[in-house]
């Protein structure tokens, strides 16, 4: 299989498109709040406390969507000098002990959001009353758990593929 072949494999994924779509939204308002938060400030001189927090929160969840996408895409950058000297049986043994390398840390962050989720899963936002916090610290198991399928989908198929 082609790099383009993978490509379009990945693209077609409705998974993957369901997610950019998602990201898309995500950032879409996270830049209109923050353009309605500087009209507020410096037209209107009244900011609002609650669009810094709602935009911060936001672009985490782009933050931990992108990088499954990225992984999706097997995009992530990586320095692969050495490994594209190797033969192709070689390189694709370091292509599984990176993935693998790759799915220790995402363990790890899965355990550690899980924590941070369950710890505040009663918390509410600072300045919006009856609003739970808990839905935007779920960005950070929700990201890994994608990263961890996808990562585990390209293990299927040889590297560069």
């Amino acid at each position: 299989m082609s790099d383009a072949d993978a490509d379009r494999e990945v693209e077609k994924s409705r998974a993957v498109r369901v997610l950019i779509a998602i990201a898309s939204v995500f950032l879409a308002a996270t830049v209109a709040l923050t353009f309605a938060q500087v009209v507020l400030r410096f037209v209107f001189s009244d900011p609002r406390a609650w669009v810094e927090e709602v935009g911060r929160y936001l672009f985490v969840w782009v933050t931990f969507i992108g990088a499954a996408v990225a992984l999706a895409h097997d995009a992530h950058i990586r320095v692969d000098v050495f490994v594209q000297r190797l033969g192709p049986r070689d390189i694709r043994a370091t292509d599984i002990l990176r993935r693998v390398v790759d799915l220790v840390c995402l363990c790890f962050i899965i355990y550690s959001g899980v924590i941070v989720v369950w710890r505040n899963r009663y918390s509410e936002f600072y300045t919006i009353d009856g609003a739970p916090q808990v839905v935007f610290y779920l960005a950070v198991p929700v990201g890994a758990v994608l990263m961890v399928l996808f990562l585990l989908r390209g293990l299927r198929r040889p590297p560069g593929a």
